[in-house]
């Protein structure tokens, strides 16, 4: 007890301590969260520009890639192929051998040739087999069709179909092939390097004139 008046609670007892609330500074505009880092324009200037760079390579790449697919068999050889003028003879310009392990779809068959009368040629795609020259190609052909939008795979070939009305001659130069293997495109030389095709006067023409 103290004079002049009762004793105060405002001494803390032993192993109590007073709670107090903890002090919060928080403005209103950020509502106590962190503050976001700025992007600056410059940083994302850059990264569009190394963006579009890697797409524009990646582009590039697939570009290069699906125009180069590996190149056809060629070969130095030349053909000698006598027929009757009347008669379609067939010569085989490009065979697939049974190792070729690739499935071309062909979309055309490119040929040139310099004659020396008129001469119709006619490419064609012979099925599991493949031709010399001969005027009967049904006997080493399962089938011959418009080589155009069709598979090719190995033991196929492809041939030229000649066909003259009168003699002739002709130099056909190496096929040019147009195909898309998977999603690689090209157009690319196959096959024997060049032809040479003489059609002579039908037999009963000769002779008749000879009699005159």
């Amino acid at each position: 007890m103290t004079e002049g008046g009762t004793a105060t609670d405002s001494a803390r007892q032993p192993g109590r301590r007073r709670a107090e609330k903890p002090s919060r500074r928080l403005s209103a505009g950020n509502l106590g969260k962190p503050p976001l880092p700025r992007i600056s324009l410059q940083s994302r200037f850059w990264r569009f520009v190394f963006a579009g760079a890697g797409v524009l390579l990646l582009l590039g790449w697939f570009t290069w890639y699906a125009t180069t697919p590996d190149e056809l068999p060629t070969s130095d050889k030349t053909i000698s192929a006598p027929g009757v003028a009347g008669t379609p003879l067939y010569v085989g310009m490009f065979g697939a051998p049974d190792g070729f392990d690739r499935t071309l779809r062909i979309s055309g068959v490119k040929v040139h040739a310099t004659t020396s009368a008129d001469l119709t040629i006619t490419p064609l795609l012979c099925r599991r087999g493949t031709v010399g020259v001969t005027t009967g190609p049904e006997q080493f052909c399962s089938e011959l069709i418009d080589p155009a939008g069709q598979r090719m795979v190995g033991g196929d070939s492809l041939v030229l179909k000649f066909e003259a009305a009168e003699p002739v001659i002709a130099v056909v130069d190496q096929l040019r092939v147009a195909y898309r293997e998977d999603v690689r495109w090209d157009t690319q030389p196959a096959g024997v390097e060049q032809a040479i095709v003489t059609f002579s006067a039908r037999p009963d023409v000769a002779d008749d004139a000879t009699s005159e």
